[in-house]
């Protein structure tokens, strides 16, 4: 009876210790872009985004809007501010007229 206790005393307090969080590789840096050009259907738009050993995201994206504006959205993401925008439009702007 007495080992019987023993287990599972031994049990309880290995299931009641503290619980280490998993282990987080550091990040790794990357780069991606895409690009949609589609003249019949007036579509354009694509993105530009990099990221670095600490973490920090560097990127750009923009849209051909339906009113003819260009929008372009350049950003940065690290862990102290979050995400961090800059939108601009450039009026009347075709990408497809050379």
């Amino acid at each position: 009876m007495k080992t019987v206790i023993y287990f599972a005393a031994v049990i309880l307090a290995v299931c009641a210790r503290p619980q280490q969080p998993p282990q987080q590789s550091p990040p790794r840096p990357y780069e991606y872009q895409y690009k949609v050009e589609n003249p019949p259907t007036n579509t354009y738009f694509g993105q530009k985004e990099n990221g670095d050993q600490v973490g920090r995201v560097v990127g750009t994206y923009y849209v051909w809007l339906p009113d003819g504006r260009l929008m372009t959205v350049e950003y940065f993401v690290d862990g102290k501010s979050g995400f961090v925008p800059r939108i601009s439009y450039q009026p009347n702007a075709n990408p497809f007229q050379g």
